[in-house]
């Protein structure tokens, strides 16, 4: 796997830049503002929500494209 991965859930302003296998950035449009919360795995559910994201897996992710994450995280 190549990273950044960039993902987005279906229908929510809520993006992610995941940075390995085991940390990602989160930003989240909370009325007009952006909140954005990084996230460190440590146990086995963190690392598992990072799989289902990279593989998109439950239909909840979508592909996002890296220059939408990085204006948002600018």
């Amino acid at each position: 796997m190549i990273f950044p991965v960039y993902r987005k859930y279906k229908g929510l302003d809520v993006w992610f830049k995941i940075t390995d296998d085991k940390n990602f950035i989160e930003i989240k449009r909370v009325g007009r503002n952006l909140m954005k919360s990084e996230i460190h795995a440590k146990q086995f559910p963190e690392l598992l929500l990072i799989m289902d994201m990279i593989k998109m897996e439950g239909g909840r992710w979508e592909p996002c494209e890296s220059t939408v994450v990085e204006a948002l995280l600018a």
